[in-house]
């Protein structure tokens, strides 16, 4: 990044033909300035992604787990998230509340691998 800003900032200087030092200062000053304030708004928007990219997976596995707890469909209904993946058997989009109100839920029950009618699930949770 500093490369590239060495190399902007000398052809800048070369094509403006102005050689006072008074220039050169102010001219470097707010092109790093610039640069920090770029690199800063893409380190917030960074953050943000992360924050926002949470998902639910919901794996139906095809043998009888010694350890598992039931959830019922009323519990499921409270939570959307973990009812969709369940349903559509791969990674669910959830909002940071939901996916930590799921964990939590989940920890409570003791267990990640949950009973749903007839049918055993693994449920991991993943963030970018």
């Amino acid at each position: 990044m500093l490369l590239i800003y060495w190399i902007l900032f000398g052809t800048g200087i070369l094509v403006s033909r102005e050689r006072s030092r008074v220039f050169v200062v102010n001219a470097f000053v707010m092109s790093f300035v610039a640069l920090l304030l770029i690199s800063a708004g893409f380190f917030a928007w960074s953050v943000h992604s992360h924050m926002y990219s949470k998902t639910i997976d919901a794996e139906l596995l095809d043998y009888t787990p010694e350890d598992f707890v039931v959830v019922t469909e009323e519990e499921l209904n409270e939570y959307p998230a973990l009812k969709e993946a369940i349903e559509a058997q791969s990674y669910v989009k959830a909002s940071p509340g939901e996916w930590r109100r799921t964990i939590e839920f989940l920890e409570d029950k003791r267990s990640y691998v949950i009973k749903v009618g007839d049918d055993y699930y693994g449920v991991g949770f993943t963030t970018a």
